[in-house]
């Protein structure tokens, strides 16, 4: 029911107050992938990027996904509820990364969806970071479905230590997503489990990101 709750409440919100463009949706799994986990794998530039990217994916896929979310954010009214209808759970400064990844872990093989930032933090100059091999862990881990994903301007609409911001009025900021096809990680998942095997998968990850940045 708080997801059912939240979407409309986001929803609402981008459509207000920005314009929102995507591509590439039909390569989302219809209808929750049959009960089956998956995961979105997307560049990491603003607190907003889960949620724009939760919005992007429905109603094509529409069971709820699993968030990393900053712990600040909780301190927000406005996004407390919206949190916590979106399946958030809070990261603290200092939070340990494995045990960030074992949570992931365990939500996929329970049948939830996530999405995951492979960079591991936002970014600060708009670059695209090296993958951490927390990405190609839990691919490899859960044979889940990897749906890589792309993002641009959400550094505009909610810069890094800022709140967000409209750009000068209502719909000024256009943010862009982008879904590309399921990875074939097949020949992956045949190594043996392992930082190098990790690193691989991660670094595949971020190229196909890389490759939709680059067409949007």
């Amino acid at each position: 029911m708080l997801h059912l709750y939240a979407i409309p409440i986001l929803l609402s919100f981008f459509h207000i107050c920005y314009k929102v463009k995507v591509w590439g949706k039909k390569h989302v799994p219809a209808k929750g992938w049959d009960n089956k986990g998956i995961i979105i794998m997307s560049n990491h530039r603003s607190h907003l990027d889960p949620f724009l990217v939760g919005v992007a994916a429905f109603p094509r896929f529409y069971k709820p996904f699993f968030y990393p979310a900053d712990a600040k954010l909780w301190k927000l009214p406005l996004f407390r509820p919206i949190l916590q209808g979106m399946n958030c759970f809070p990261v603290f400064k200092g939070s340990k990364s494995m045990d960030i990844i074992k949570h992931h872990i365990a939500v996929i093989k329970g049948g939830g969806s996530v999405s995951y930032f492979p960079e591991g933090a936002r970014t600060k100059d708009g670059k695209l970071q090296p993958g951490k091999l927390g990405a190609g862990l839990i691919a490899h881990s859960t044979r889940a479905l990897v749906l890589p994903c792309a993002v641009k301007n959400t550094e505009i609409a909610m810069p890094v230590g800022k709140p967000f911001t409209l750009g000068g009025g209502p719909r000024k900021i256009t943010l862009k997503v982008k879904f590309g096809p399921p990875l074939d990680l097949r020949d992956y998942y045949k190594l043996p489990s392992s930082k190098e095997t990790s690193q691989k998968i991660s670094d595949l990850i971020m190229a196909e990101i890389a490759k939709l940045m680059k067409t949007m």
